[in-house]
């Protein structure tokens, strides 16, 4: 991981707008986001986004995790 603070981010359909909106935040912070998902409203099950999220975290990529999920 560089030196920069990285956030990883993702979530399921109901959180979808939620997670948009705190990546754009950050994003104006200069802080580095990875979005592993959902990229829209449409139906999904969070476990295909919440374990990307978790294991970018777990190895070191991310500093931080954030989930939205319903």
């Amino acid at each position: 991981m560089d030196s920069q603070i990285s956030f990883a981010v993702g979530g399921d359909h109901a959180g979808f707008d939620y997670k948009d909106q705190l990546i754009d935040y950050l994003k104006s912070l200069n802080i580095k986001v990875q979005d592993f998902g959902t990229y829209s409203a449409s139906s999904v099950d969070y476990p295909d986004f919440a374990h990307p999220t978790a294991a970018s975290v777990e190895t070191g990529e991310a500093a931080f995790g954030i989930l939205f999920c319903g």
